[in-house]
């Protein structure tokens, strides 16, 4: 296998593709210089102690009812539903309507077809009502 490569790659620098200095030879194209060292320097005692305290903390989170950093302070917003988007859109038109700018022009057409797509998919999800739809069984 590594004499195709080899081959193949000799073929790019017949051809021009490859230039000779740039070609690496298959070692340290597979094991890169700043990587290797890496794994020498680890011992097997290094990664199993790692392993045990990320388990350890692990353990007395659950233990402990939760993480005491300061994610406490962090608050997410629900996701916006179609109609808020659609209102921003809207909105986002109207303001942009009146500048005379190419990128305007590409922000209005970019947002109609948003606008369509937006109503589009909310019709794929409608489904067609019956008369009896809007009557209680007693």
């Amino acid at each position: 296998m590594e004499q195709q490569v080899e081959a193949a790659l000799d073929d790019l620098v017949a051809t021009g593709a490859l230039q000779r200095y740039n070609r690496m030879d298959i070692e340290s194209l597979l094991n890169p210089a700043g990587e290797s060292h890496t794994l020498s320097e680890t011992s097997d005692t290094e990664i199993y102690q790692a392993v045990v305290e990320a388990i350890e903390a692990r353990e007395n989170v659950e233990i402990n009812g939760g993480d005491e950093g300061d994610d406490d302070d962090i608050s997410f917003e629900p996701r916006p539903n179609r109609r808020d988007v659609l209102k921003a859109v809207s909105t986002i038109g109207r303001f942009i309507g009146d500048w005379n700018d190419p990128i305007a022009r590409k922000m209005e057409v970019l947002l109609g077809s948003f606008n369509r797509q937006l109503r589009y998919n909310e019709t794929q999800g409608m489904r067609n009502a019956t008369l009896t739809d809007f009557f209680q069984r007693a």
